[in-house]
């Protein structure tokens, strides 16, 4: 089964490279060389596949690859989703979300990529990923900071619909992964769990927001 793969915010495609080795992974719009990102849109269309294949998708790549799966569902055999998201419901907390995510974009058009990742490896959300930070800083550095200020206003979590009212209806087979110390998208992988129908959530214990760095070896035998 062919895959495709998509890497999270200010990450990139060879971050997954040892676990699909053999996998479509582009860059997503705004990083990279990739064009910058213009609408949530049309990033889920240019991501539709020719053919029927699995999608991962990590982050910001798993709220991605689950519209997909919603746009498309016959062009998507199985997902898996790591660290992922339905979306934000509450339109007052989206707003001030999508907020957020311009004033970011802001800082980092001003202030350049080196400021910005000195301020994003501090991100509480992220504390789990810190012993790994000289490892990730060449990846996030690489990006332009016009592109990576649109992928965050663009295809930030205030940009994305909210999907929950979508997901009972989506027939096609989920797995969840998340890290229990991450206590609020191990919430969220539990809520998506109760609505999806044909849906199994993979609990890997001793670690936070990224399974695939912090236990590499677990996270292999939740993609088995």
């Amino acid at each position: 089964m062919k895959t495709l793969v998509l890497h999270g915010f200010a990450g990139s495609p060879a971050t997954f490279a040892r676990f699909f080795p053999d996998a479509g992974a582009p860059c997503l719009p705004g990083h990279g060389s990739a064009p910058d990102a213009s609408s949530w849109e049309d990033a889920v269309a240019r991501l539709e596949p020719d053919e029927p294949v699995a999608v991962f998708g990590y982050s910001m790549g798993a709220r991605l690859a689950l519209a997909l799966a919603l746009r498309r569902p016959e062009a998507v055999r199985e997902l898996i989703l790591e660290s992922g998201t339905a979306g934000i419901e509450d339109a007052v907390q989206r707003a001030r979300r999508r907020a957020d995510d311009d004033a970011l974009a802001g800082f980092i058009e001003r202030e350049g990529m080196e400021n910005f990742v000195d301020r994003w490896e501090q991100h509480p959300a992220l504390a789990s990923l810190r012993p790994f930070a000289v490892q990730l800083r060449p990846e996030r550095l690489a990006h332009r900071p016009i592109g990576l200020a649109s992928a965050l206003r663009h295809l930030g979590a205030g940009a994305q619909p909210s999907y929950w009212s979508e997901l009972r209806g989506l027939r096609v087979p989920v797995r969840l992964i998340a890290g229990t110390r991450d206590e609020k998208f191990s919430a969220l992988a539990a809520r998506m769990l109760e609505l999806l129908p044909r849906a199994q959530l993979i609990s890997i214990p001793d670690c936070g927001h990224a399974p695939h760095l912090e236990r590499p070896q677990a996270f292999v035998e939740a993609l088995r």
